[in-house]
């Protein structure tokens, strides 16, 4: 087998390059190559949130992955339209993509049109400054029941966690299937089995597509950092 590229980490609404601290240790054990792209306004970047859009997000992704060949991506959550959305830019310089618990972006659809109206104005009211805040102790409990995040986890996401543009919620992320975008690369789906209800179709039928699962919550990379590392190294290791 070649050697494998580097394993691009990119997390969900609220995380930045720290989220990914349990886990890149794992995978450098194995001889692995680990990068974590800082999008804007997330982690210690300083970009004003309110002026942020999903193409921007896809801007900074493409831009890192550009510089790279043979890549693993790894795109946890709301980072699934990130991913996405760059694939037209960056296919070529990937062996594989994993969505780990992502939502999964339809053509042509922002992330506000597949959720709908009620959802969209709930968003907006609870909107700070252009930006939507992160969960609380009783709203995670209470929308990710089983989440196995203890009270030292949270403590430790509320001093690194930002709250999320709200226009990167606004805006298509793909015109095109995911399928068709990623042409030789091989899309890996991963399920977390506590998240109620699932975040995205179950692809295990659908063409193109392989998928496994983690007995995790939606937030594995803080819950579950050993099996994350596992499921990865697995892809990376049977393209």
């Amino acid at each position: 087998m070649n050697t494998p590229g580097s394993i691009v980490l990119v997390g969900g609404g609220g995380l930045g390059p720290w989220a990914w601290s349990r886990v890149t240790p794992l995978l450098q054990q194995r001889g692995l190559t680990v990068v974590t792209p800082q999008l804007r306004a997330t982690g210690d970047d300083e970009t004003p949130p309110a002026s942020v859009t999903l193409s921007d997000w896809i801007d900074d992704l493409a831009i890192e992955v550009s510089c790279l060949d043979d890549a693993t991506l790894v795109a946890h959550s709301f980072a699934g339209y990130v991913a996405a959305g760059a694939l037209s830019r960056i296919a070529q310089h990937l062996r594989s993509v994993i969505f780990l618990d992502a939502v999964l972006p339809q053509p042509g659809a922002s992330w506000f049109d597949v959720m709908g109206a009620q959802t969209e104005s709930f968003m907006r009211s609870i909107a700070r400054d252009g930006t939507t805040p992160w969960f609380t102790r009783d709203q995670l409990d209470q929308m990710y029941p089983r989440n196995g995040i203890t009270d030292r986890d949270l403590a430790w996401l509320d001093e690194h966690v930002t709250p999320q543009p709200i226009g990167t919620y606004a805006e298509p992320a793909i015109e095109q299937p995911i399928q068709t975008l990623a042409t030789g690369v091989r899309l890996h789906y991963v399920k977390c089995l506590r998240t109620r209800p699932p975040v995205a179709p179950d692809t295990s039928s659908s063409t193109g597509w392989t998928m496994s699962t983690i007995d995790s919550s939606h937030w594995p990379m803080i819950t579950a950092p050993e099996d994350v590392a596992r499921q990865i190294i697995e892809v990376v290791e049977n393209p």
